[in-house]
């Protein structure tokens, strides 16, 4: 008598004697277990002939025995497994179970030429709405064509990894980290096939705001390597089709612009700062919108910074270093680096804004910040000036770091548009009462009347003083590259301090400095005020 064939959603908790005529959709790695004692584990994810998926697991010595079967896309009856509820983390689908294979589990080769394409439907991200999975639990699945495959990074004896490229139908560029096993399985066969830009579906990956929005494997991650999908061909196609254009994106490296990785946001995707607030942990970025000022209490408004990750590092601008982040040898560059404040009629954020999004919102350069703080002049009154002029739309990022014994929070400006940048678009929120927000853009003498509100800004002693910095800046910058040939090349250790803290009053922009530079550190947040406070303590 023909055994019965079911289907995986006729299989219950409990159930004996049965046979599913399955296809592999993802064979996993083998893993151990983060319970204790741990145990080594392998998953694989099958689906059946009616497009239901399963996630299935065997444990120690029977992952020798079931790893010779269950290859990628081929197709087995599978029976007597043991049924069992479903972890919510691998769960697929509406089936509610999932399957453990142990030794009364029988599979058996399905004979065919070749295994039909993978029936199963993956719900996929699209790349522009990443934003809203950045820094959070919420795993997405993506797929994309491997346009390019960076050199593995051997970060530790035992840590490697690798980067890759991968775009998508959006014609949107993002990098993607193949961390360890992932690496050496996945990575390693999508670099030998490079040459074809792959297609892959990545399950179950992480959206970082490392690199402004990137891809990371997790533990539970999958990847599907040309999976044989219905819609292959026309994939292929439209690839085919734009594949001059992708490559000039490549050359632009838009993997890495900011502005290309976060456009302006819709209307429905800025938060009230409150919201924001209150949605920590469970949502650690956002966008939101508000009007700006600085926040006092600081003394330094720049920093050092790998040229290539952006990441701080303590290091001189004349050196060449080994970024204990991105573990690239890169150049040091100055960077703006203000605490700001962001006020909307709900709330209001301190966090750090810096670079190039820092530079559109105030009057120095990073160079001339430095000199400033170091040859002890006070600008906090034309920082603020300057800065309460915007209405900004940012993309926060919020974050914990342990501070005397304490996790305290943090925000910091990942990218940032002026409303002038945003002209073409309402402001969707409501701002506090008598503000006002101006525009960059507008008549020629609408442009005249900012100018010459920049003119009047500063004093005129400390116009002469800028001025001084600004020839200082020039003269720096000629002896930098005289000596470019003499550059230092070092590597860090991982952890750096990124800033000093010496307590040290500054002075006022109309007197000059009659001691060394010294350097100065931000306390914490404190109440920002147009009047002189005295320097606040670190909590």
């Amino acid at each position: 008598m023909p055994r019965h064939i079911s289907s995986i959603l006729n299989i219950q908790k409990g159930a004996e004697k049965w046979t599913v005529l399955a296809q592999v959709v993802h064979r996993g790695h083998s893993q151990l277990t983060r319970e204790v004692p741990p145990r080594r584990i392998m998953r694989f994810l099958l689906t059946d002939t009616e497009g239901t998926k399963v996630s299935v697991v065997t444990y120690e010595q029977h992952i020798k025995t079931f790893s010779k079967f269950l290859q990628p896309y081929q197709r087995y009856y599978v029976s007597n497994a043991i049924v069992v509820p479903a972890d919510p983390t691998y769960r697929v689908g509406t089936y509610e179970c999932s399957w453990i294979l142990n030794y009364k589990t029988l599979i058996e080769n399905y004979a065919e030429p070749v295994p039909p394409m993978l029936p199963c439907i993956f719900e996929l991200t699209n790349f522009s709405d990443l934003h809203k999975y950045a820094d959070s639990d919420n795993l997405c699945n993506i797929r994309g064509f491997v346009i390019h495959a960076f050199p593995i990074k051997q970060l530790d004896p035992d840590s490697i990894s690798r980067d890759i490229i991968i775009v998508n139908e959006e014609k949107k560029l993002m990098l993607m980290t193949l961390w360890n096993e992932f690496e050496h399985d996945e990575g390693s066969k999508i670099a030998d096939m490079i040459s074809t830009a792959p297609l892959i579906i990545a399950l179950r990956v992480k959206v970082t705001t490392f690199n402004t929005l990137s891809f990371t494997t997790r533990y539970s991650s999958g990847i599907l390597i040309s999976p044989p999908l219905p819609d292959e061909l026309s994939l292929r196609q439209w690839f085919s089709l734009n594949k001059e254009e992708i490559r000039n994106l490549l050359d632009a490296k838009t993997y890495n612009d900011a502005s290309y990785l976060l456009p302006p946001p819709n209307e429905e995707d800025i938060k009230a700062i409150s919201n924001f607030q209150a949605s920590f942990p469970v949502q650690k970025a956002a966008w939101v919108q508000g009007t700006v000022k600085l926040a006092y209490g600081f003394s330094k408004y720049w920093t050092t910074a790998c040229a290539n990750c952006h990441k701080i590092v303590n290091a001189d601008i004349d050196w060449i270093i080994h970024c204990p982040s991105c573990k690239q040898q890169t150049e040091v560059e100055l960077r703006a680096r203000i605490p700001i404040i962001i006020t909307d009629a709900s709330s209001s954020i301190h966090c750090i804004i810096s670079g190039e999004d820092a530079g559109k919102l105030i009057e120095f350069t990073p160079l001339q910040l430095k000199q400033a703080q170091e040859d002890g002049f006070q600008i906090d009154t034309e920082l603020n000036d300057a800065l309460k002029k915007y209405t900004v739309v940012c993309f926060l990022k919020s974050y914990e770091t342990p501070f005397q014994g304490q996790l305290q929070r943090k925000n910091t400006v990942i990218k940032a548009y002026t409303a002038a940048e945003l002209s073409d678009r309402p402001l969707p929120l409501e701002l506090p009462e008598n503000t006002q927000v101006f525009s960059e853009l507008g008549s020629s003498s609408a442009r005249h009347a900012e100018t010459s509100s920049k003119d009047q800004l500063f004093t005129p002693s400390t116009k002469l003083v800028l001025e001084e910095i600004a020839g200082a800046s020039s003269y720096k910058d000629s002896q930098t590259s005289a000596t470019s040939g003499a550059k230092r090349s070092l590597e860090f250790p991982e952890d750096l301090p990124a800033d000093t803290d010496p307590k040290q009053p500054t002075k006022a922009a109309e007197e000059f400095a009659k001691e060394p530079a010294k350097s100065y550190g931000p306390p914490a947040n404190i109440k920002d005020s147009p009047a002189k406070k005295p320097k606040a303590k670190e909590d």
